[in-house]
């Protein structure tokens, strides 16, 4: 992939990761004739549809006004909300100029990424509470015993790995950030036995005593602890769906 391209695509995840549309190379209709956009992001608040148009510049020397001028005149054809202008290397003092006052933002991804930050990362956190529903579902789905033998936690008594516990912990997290921020110290049993107000079940294998100052440093620790079990999950349920596809044999007469 073009180093352009790539750019492009790492301008569409950052809008996708705020939870907005973001579709590269995209075509849109204008009232004298259709442009095709780097990158088009589309949301809706309050019922409200928003459009903005992102023109993705790798270059290696300033933006001219020039560009500017030519996205102010695709937004205003295309009825569009505003336009934005990404480059890394920076912008011209005229095309800064042109950009005053207007609904053009001229900016780049180091820049989002860093103003950006904590409400990115927060969105990414908020993203975790359907993840620890499915693997609720998918966990619960399988029996006991085939839990049991599958790793997906412990016997009675028995310390070891706990899906179970594992989710309780991540949505106990959660909750506690909701309600007091940052900094949280992440662990995943006693998160869990404070969720639970109390549990007989053994402890886990614990990843304790994580710290965590900001939303992406907690979205690190917490999507680490979902994808191990979501990969136990999948392990699991292709292990008991390759089960169920094996002939049974009839019992010989004694």
């Amino acid at each position: 992939m073009a180093e352009w391209s790539e750019y492009q695509e790492e301008v569409a995840q950052f809008f996708r990761d705020l939870r907005l549309t973001a579709e590269t190379n995209a075509e849109i209709a204008g009232v004298r004739t259709t442009h095709k956009i780097d990158v088009v992001v589309r949301s809706k608040h309050a019922g409200i549809a928003l459009t903005w148009l992102v023109e993705c510049k790798q270059w290696k020397s300033p933006v001219p006004k020039e560009k500017v001028f030519t996205l102010r005149s695709i937004v205003e054809d295309t009825g569009s909300d505003r336009g934005f202008i990404m480059a890394e290397s920076g912008y011209q003092s005229g095309a800064l100029e042109a950009a005053k006052l207007t609904n053009t933002s001229l900016t780049s991804l180091r820049d989002l990424r860093e103003t950006l930050a904590y409400e990115l990362g927060t969105t990414k956190l908020e993203s975790l509470w359907f993840r620890c529903d499915s693997c609720r579902t998918r966990y619960w789905a399988i029996d006991k015993q085939d839990r049991i033998d599958l790793g997906l936690r412990p016997d009675v008594g028995v310390a070891g790995y706990s899906g179970k516990i594992v989710i309780e912990a991540v949505e106990a997290t959660l909750q506690l950030v909701r309600l007091r921020g940052f900094p949280v110290t992440y662990d995943r049993t006693w998160m869990a036995l404070i969720s639970l107000a109390g549990s007989r079940e053994a402890p886990s294998q614990a990843l304790e005593g994580v710290v965590c100052k900001t939303p992406a440093a907690l979205f690190d620790v917490l999507d680490t602890e979902l994808r191990e079990l979501e990969q136990l999950l999948d392990v699991s349920e292709a292990a008991l769906e390759k089960r169920a596809d094996q002939p049974t044999l009839p019992e010989l007469p004694s």
